[in-house]
């Protein structure tokens, strides 16, 4: 399933909504990645809080893959 993502407000509740999709508590996401329960919060709160290389570590524990879509391409 995509998870397009257009405007920055977005990206938060998508991001959220992917870990709980994943049956995966702030907690438990948090242990994966080797960073506190309240860091997981705070970047779901302001992911603007994150550099691309944490983004990429985040999304990789959820099993999400980021893919670039061209929206000038022709249909």
């Amino acid at each position: 399933m995509d998870y397009l993502i257009s405007i920055p407000d977005q990206f938060a509740p998508q991001l959220r909504s992917l870990r709980k999709v994943r049956q995966l508590s702030q907690a438990d996401l948090a242990r994966k990645l080797g960073v506190s329960q309240s860091r997981i919060a705070a970047i779901e709160r302001n992911p603007a809080a994150v550099n691309a290389g944490q983004l990429l570590e985040i999304l990789k524990a959820l099993g999400v893959d980021l893919a670039f879509r061209d929206a000038h391409a022709p249909a």
